[in-house]
């Protein structure tokens, strides 16, 4: 990326936003509203995407995490977080497997991409009606092993 032309208010407000996850962001929720207006391709999920919903199905709050002061590269990437309780998440990302973590989020792409999850503000999403039917159905035991790769974290 070219910054050259950019004044240096508008460089440093680019690099924010980029530190900050903001252009994925922004497409995960762009995806979430096509979803809601019908334009949602009709997407297989992934056996992470499952594990995503199975877990998110008691709070149904998911947010996307990234930490840019992490000094490990995959620590700075970001990852899909379920809320499990009010003082408990689990986080989807493991530095020693990067693979996973990225399959994690792309997980979560299918859902916001098939409708079962809305975009409300910044990193913050939450199922969709049908994402908690959906969920409802879903027994988290099946997804056990995935689930182990989760970390969870306090608030």
């Amino acid at each position: 990326m070219l910054l050259r032309n950019l004044t240096p208010t508008e460089s440093t407000a680019l690099l924010n936003e980029l530190s900050d996850g903001l252009p994925t962001i922004a497409a995960f929720a762009r995806l979430c509203g096509r979803a809601i207006t019908g334009d949602a391709e009709g997407t297989p999920l992934s056996q992470e995407a499952l594990t995503i919903l199975a877990v998110a199905r008691g709070s149904g709050t998911l947010e996307i995490r990234g930490d840019k002061n992490a000094f490990e590269s995959t620590e700075r990437f970001l990852a899909v977080c379920v809320e499990i309780d009010t003082n408990r998440r689990l986080l989807f990302r493991d530095k020693a497997n990067p693979r996973q973590t990225i399959l994690f989020l792309d997980g979560f792409r299918q859902l916001c991409q098939s409708g079962l999850v809305l975009h409300h503000m910044l990193r913050d999403f939450s199922l969709s009606k049908t994402g908690y039917e959906l969920a409802d159905s879903l027994d988290p035991s099946e997804f056990k092993k995935l689930l182990e790769f989760g970390l969870e974290i306090d608030h």
